[in-house]
């Protein structure tokens, strides 16, 4: 099969597409899913934490899930936190 009967031939110019077939930019507004690992003694330590905090502040739990999102946010929002974690990561390379 020639070169051209396989498709290598078509070429499409930009000027020719239309507007419509481009798919506008939307903004995600659902949350997105991460994934963390982290070692067991931490995970352990944060268990005990959450745990320890649930009673101290009369909840019947706290999840550790509910505990990142609102590190997250204290990151983006605390100048000096942001600060110092990135001092931590630029000492290990951007990874701990």
């Amino acid at each position: 099969m020639s070169a051209a009967g396989r498709g290598y031939d078509r070429t499409v110019k930009r000027a020719e597409t239309s507007q419509a077939a481009v798919a506008p930019v939307v903004a995600r507004t659902t949350p997105i899913r991460i994934t963390v690992d982290v070692r067991p003694t931490v995970h352990r330590r944060l268990k005990r934490w959450c745990n320890a905090t649930a009673a101290e502040r009369d909840l019947s739990s706290v999840d550790l899930s509910a505990v990142f999102r609102i590190l997250a946010d204290e990151l983006l929002e605390d100048e000096r936190l942001a600060e110092k974690v990135a001092k931590r990561l630029a000492a290990k390379d951007g990874k701990l």
